[in-house]
């Protein structure tokens, strides 16, 4: 990828962003937003669904080049050292190829840093594309990481009710099935 292609915060295409217009919808600038806040992460892999990475990347793309003035002023007054015009054109080229690498591969795995970053997600890509059923499968990053939240948050919220058991607030039945959850 091109040497600037991660850095979407220096560009601040999150200005842009209208992430409580349509709130309710199932993807949108959220999605976005989530994915910035990964897409620069050094020395970690990183995934997401390959559909919604396409479509961030082509919002981020939008903004791009809709709105090529306010990116350039963005990036004029960033501390980075290098040229903006470098850095517009290795965060456009580096969305090209971020949607053309995903459509292709029907995968979205990323990571920022060095060759073994690179060789450490290579390895994760192959073991996510086993079938489920060979032992050496792994989910990828984002779905182990949607299910250990998920995993975390229901437990958290078990905790919660049977501390409300114990409060001595409800009628005996509804504790002990409180206490069974």
């Amino acid at each position: 990828m091109p040497k600037w292609g991660a850095c979407w915060g220096l560009a601040d295409v999150s200005r842009f962003w209208e992430p409580d217009k349509h709130w309710d919808n199932d993807v949108g600038h959220r999605d976005v937003y989530l994915i910035a806040c990964r897409i620069d992460h050094v020395g970690v892999s990183e995934s997401a669904d390959p559909d919604l990475l396409i479509y961030a990347v082509q919002e981020v793309l939008c903004i791009l080049l809709a709105h090529r003035d306010a990116v350039m002023e963005s990036l004029r007054a960033s501390s980075v050292s290098s040229d903006a015009d470098e850095v517009y054109q290795g965060l456009v080229s580096a969305a090209l190829q971020m949607r053309a690498l995903t459509s292709e591969q029907r995968m979205a795995f990323w990571t920022s840093g060095y060759e073994a970053d690179r060789l450490r997600l290579v390895k994760k890509m192959e073991l996510a594309r086993l079938p489920a059923s060979d032992p050496r499968h792994s989910p990828p990053p984002h779905l182990r990481r949607f299910a250990g939240e998920l995993a975390w948050l229901i437990k958290d919220q078990e905790a919660k009710l049977h501390r409300l058991a114990q409060s001595g607030q409800f009628h005996k039945d509804l504790r002990r099935e409180l206490h069974a959850i």
